[in-house]
Formats: structure tokens, C-alpha cells, sequence
């Protein structure tokens, strides 16, 4: 499903939420019933095509795998406590490479290669569409500003990216613009893992964190399937962007960064302290989580 076509309208993770809680508190019902209740029809004369967005969002929600339609037309979606285990949900489905997800799921192959795309751009620069993404972007990748706006959305939904600050504004534009940033998305890999989780209060080798990152969120610089149509590759992994999100994790108090002599393994990364430095990176602890 090509979630950055806005045929009718964009399938946006909000609505996608608002249709799941549906769907999870009111099991059985049929599509009709469900669209009834996310947009009464007395509410879809004032609604954008008539309630398109819950009709795209249940498609959406269907097409991932994340409700059920059984033979009789009726609707059921697993229990989860709140937006974030949801979003932690939709996350995992997207960024997988299809075919580890299931024979014929095709998930969202125009978003997946954006965030692929995205985690290898320099976090320092903010994109804007009309100014440095159109131009140097590959061959395709978003066919118009109306794919890159829904792709803002989509990538600060799942933690990739974040609003740019409004003083790095283009034109006093800063609404239409983004950082790559999967600050979010690590650290809620870190604390709420789909495989084994790391351990806590001991020292890890770097490399180690860095396999269970990509386990984890496969669309990062380094696993195998974090490729797209129309990528070069150089020879240079680029892990700016990976490198503030370890950073900002180490700000938060969810991890710390250390160096050691003679170690077996050292990442380079942006330090955050001192510009146009770099940090030599060998081991990691994560910390035990706060009640």
C-alpha cells in the first residue's frame, strides 16, 4: 500500500489510531458500523471526501495486519493499553522488510524507502521539500510535495524525525520542514524490544547495540535490507543521524557511552558536545528502568 498517495486522501497514522481504538472497543462490528462511528454521517457533508481518511485508515489497518476481517465482514484488533504500543506496533510492521512479515504482505514500500533514505541524511540540515529534497533526493522517491508532507507526518509518528526548530526556518517556513532524528524510535527499542532485550547495567560492546538496533529497526544505515530504489552505495555508512539519537539517549539518562583501550570495536560518532568533532564510542550501558 503506497501510503504517501493521497488517492483520494492520505492514509495518516492518526486516523489510523482512531479507527483501531474503534475497531478494539467494539469487536464484531462490520465496516459500515465501524465508519459510522469514527465519522457519523451526520458529520461527512464537513469532513475532507466525505470521511476518505477512516476509509483509508481501516484499509490501511487492514492491509498491515493490524485488524482482522473474519468470513462474516466483521472487524477484530488486539488488545494494546495505548497509542504508544500501538504506534510501537505499526512501527515494527512497517519497517520490516516485507517478506519477514509474511508471504504476501507488501506493507509500505514508498515509506519504507524514504526512511531508509532519511536515516542517511545529515541531521544538521533541516529538508525542505522545495530547497534540498527535491534536487537532491533519488530519482522518484517523492513524486510531489504532497508525498513529502504526508511523509513529515508518517516519519515523526514513528519516531524518526522531528519538526525542524523554527530558527533554522527556510523563507519563515518552518512548518514544512523536518530533521532526521529516530531518537524516539530507539529509545522505545531499547526499553520495549520485539526480540531479546539487552542487557541492563553492564558493559556491552558498541557493535552489540548497534546489531540490536538494526534488528530492531531494519530501515537503519548497515542492515541489509535498508536500501531503495535508485541508492548508490558509496562504501560510507552514515550514521549522523543514528549517532544523535544515541546521543540524546545518553542525555535522557537511558544509556551512557564509554571508551576503553584496546577495545574490539569503536564507532565514531558527531559529538554532541563539540561541533565538528567526533566521539570514539567502544561500549554502552543501559540503565535500569525507573519504576
Amino acid at each position: 500500500m503506497d501510503v504517501l498517495n493521497a488517492s483520494p486522501v492520505l492514509c495518516l497514522p492518526q486516523a489510523m489510531w482512531l479507527v483501531y481504538r474503534v475497531v478494539m472497543a467494539k469487536p464484531d462490528l462490520g465496516r459500515d458500523e465501524i465508519l459510522d462511528l469514527v465519522t457519523p454521517e451526520a458529520m461527512r457533508a464537513g469532513s475532507s471526501q466525505q470521511g476518505a481518511h477512516a476509509r483509508r485508515a481501516l484499509a490501511g489497518l487492514r492491509e498491515f495486519g493490524l485488524v482482522r476481517e473474519d468470513t462474516d465482514g466483521l472487524y477484530r484488533a488486539d488488545e494494546v493499553k495505548d497509542a504508544y504500543e500501538f504506534l510501537r506496533l505499526l512501527r515494527r510492521r512497517l519497517v520490516l522488510p516485507p517478506e519477514e512479515v509474511g508471504k504476501n504482505f507488501q506493507g509500505a514500500p514508498d515509506l519504507r524507502s524514504a526512511l531508509v533514505w532519511l536515516m542517511r541524511e545529515p541531521p544538521m540540515v533541516p529538508l525542505h521539500y522545495a530547497v534540498n529534497v527535491q534536487t537532491n533526493m533519488p530519482e522518484g522517491l517523492f513524486t510531489n510535495d504532497t508525498r513529502w508532507n504526508g511523509f513529515r507526518w508518517w516519519s515523526q509518528a514513528l519516531g524518526f524525525g522531528q519538526a525542524a526548530l523554527r530558527i533554522l526556518a527556510v523563507d519563515g517556513d518552518s512548518k514544512a520542514k523536518i530533521v532526521p532524528d529516530p531518537t524516539v524510535a530507539v529509545i522505545d527499542a531499547i526499553r520495549s524490544p520485539f526480540g531479546d532485550a539487552l542487557p541492563r547495567g553492564e558493559q556491552i560492546p558498541i557493535d552489540s547495540l548497534l546489531e540490536f538496533l538494526r534488528f530492531e529497526l531494519p530501515v537503519l544505515p548497515g542492515h541489509p535490507s535498508a536500501t531503495y530504489p535508485g541508492f548508490v552505495d558509496d562504501g560510507k555508512l552514515a550514521i549522523a543521524a543514528l549517532g544523535l539519537a544515541l546521543s540524546s539517549a545518553e542525555q535522557r539518562q537511558i544509556l551512557t557511552m564509554g571508551y576503553q583501550s584496546d577495545p574490539s570495536g569503536v564507532l565514531a560518532l558527531p559529538d554532541a558536545q563539540n561541533f565538528r568533532t567526533d566521539r570514539y564510542v567502544s561500549n554502552v550501558t543501559i540503565k535500569e528502568r525507573r519504576p
